[in-house]
């Protein structure tokens, strides 16, 4: 009898010890305004993305509530940003009095893996914060500018030196994993680039692993207590 119960354990024992793949969501579609977008990619996880506006130094966020202005997010073809703004559609902290961020909701644990953005200028930055217990902020990242792949935290390839496109594949996963993300820039836009304010991107899509939830892993745990408990039975069986 044992040997029935043990197939289906030893079955979700592979599958939860299974590598997860990365997944790619891609944010970009019909030109609107939004209050929220949700994208969904089956099999994976929903994101739900809200805009968010703050007025803190960019870089310098530590809880959630101090984004608690909610913005619009701008949708186009190639990918979204926060509607307005000194430079509209971007994620941009140009203005002191109305810094922008976008805050990135999954139905499931990730870890980011890559990001491509556009509408980057040489010295764009990236700020990446993930959202723990009562909203506190933890900081993924990066040094250096978006376009010379974050100080050499990531490999990227950029279509253009200005207002190109940047996909960005981090050279080791962010191994914190979050249910919410936020992303805005680190400095603010007092640093001109072409004439034109230079702190802001776009994000055409976000790339993450799927994270089994604590609770896959305890079953997995107790799978293998079973497991153990079973051959422990048997050994002591044949013994007698």
């Amino acid at each position: 009898m044992v040997r029935f119960w043990m197939a289906p354990v030893a079955a979700l024992m592979l599958s939860g010890a299974a590598p997860a793949m990365a997944a790619t969501w891609l944010l970009g579609g019909t030109a609107a305004d939004l209050a929220s977008l949700s994208v969904a990619l089956p099999g994976e996880a929903t994101l739900a993305i809200e805009a968010r506006l703050f007025t803190a130094a960019p870089g310098s966020l530590t809880n959630l509530s101090q984004l608690a202005t909610t913005g619009t997010v701008r949708r186009e073809t190639t990918g979204i940003g926060v509607a307005g703004g000194a430079s509209n559609p971007q994620i941009d902290t140009n203005n002191a009095a109305r810094r922008e961020a976008l805050l990135v909701s999954s139905d499931r644990f990730l870890q980011l893996t890559g990001l491509k953005l556009s509408y980057i200028d040489a010295n764009d930055t990236l700020q990446v914060y993930g959202v723990g217990a009562g909203g506190a902020l933890t900081a993924l990242g990066f040094p250096g500018v978006i376009n010379t792949g974050l100080g050499g935290t990531a490999a990227f390839t950029n279509s253009a030196a200005n207002l190109g496109t940047t996909s960005l594949v981090f050279n080791d996963p962010l191994l914190a994993s979050f249910r919410q993300f936020v992303f805005t820039t680190r400095a603010g836009g007092d640093v001109l680039f072409g004439g034109d304010l230079g702190q802001g991107y776009r994000i055409d899509s976000i790339s993450a692993e799927v994270v089994p939830e604590p609770a896959a892993w305890a079953m997995l745990i107790a799978g293998f207590g079973l497991v153990g408990a079973a051959m422990r039975r048997r050994n002591f069986a044949v013994s007698a």
